[in-house]
């Protein structure tokens, strides 16, 4: 009997850590989320994801280049890959000379206006970050973001692109994105700028991103 009742002492125990447990990960606060337009941005991942990462990034920015070569891959890997996560980019332009890149990006993700590629934008962000110069020289022209392009995939048309560039198509758009990223980063725009369900990353590192979009998973993906 004596047997019995410490059985029953035991599991009730187990059951108050358990729903101590719970109730701890689903009262958590998590840090204050904001709302974020991202309509016709370039967007790879399951669409029904619960947790939505948004990246405003500048093709010039060097801190851009870190995280796109050291977070992006693992982040890509372990959550975009295996259906968790969507995830968007903004491009932006407000470093000296970066417009023709911006505008570039654009131009192939949506070199077929009707099936934008979000794909090969990505792809060809990731080579121009690969092979980013240095961020104080001018080396965003048509020219160089064309042989970026022939190095990046066949499917890229460089005449198509090189008119698409020269002709700004995208810069009004580009100008867009960088005044919506600066109203919701509080007037002053900076990138790279990670967002988690509308949560602001504040350590961006593989970590920092891992654990805040766990706890965002955890709390069933709400804003």
């Amino acid at each position: 009997m004596r047997h019995i009742k410490s059985l029953v002492v035991f599991t009730f125990a187990l059951l108050v850590i358990a729903c101590g447990t719970i109730y701890y990960l689903c009262s958590t606060e998590l840090p204050p989320a904001i709302e974020l337009d991202t309509e016709g941005q370039p967007t790879i991942g399951y669409p029904k994801a619960r947790v939505h990462i948004v990246v405003f990034e500048e093709p010039k920015c060097s801190n851009c280049r870190d995280y796109n070569d050291m977070v992006f891959p693992t982040i890509k890997k372990e959550f975009i890959d295996t259906n968790k996560v969507t995830y968007t980019v903004i491009p932006v332009s407000f470093l000296p000379g970066s417009m023709p890149a911006a505008v570039a990006l654009l131009c192939v993700y949506n070199a077929d206006p009707d099936y934008p590629n979000s794909e090969m934008f990505l792809n060809y962000f990731d080579y121009i970050y690969e092979h980013q110069p240095d961020e104080h020289t001018d080396w965003a022209t048509s020219a160089e973001l064309g042989e970026f392009a022939k190095k990046t995939s066949p499917a890229i048309k460089i005449d198509k692109l090189t008119r698409c560039i020269d002709m700004e198509k995208y810069r009004v758009q580009i100008k867009k994105n960088t005044e919506y990223g600066a109203k919701v980063m509080g007037g002053v725009i900076s990138t790279p700028t990670v967002y988690v369900n509308g949560i602001e990353v504040k350590e961006l590192t593989v970590d920092g991103l891992s654990k805040l979009i766990q706890e965002v998973l955890e709390h069933e993906g709400v804003y």
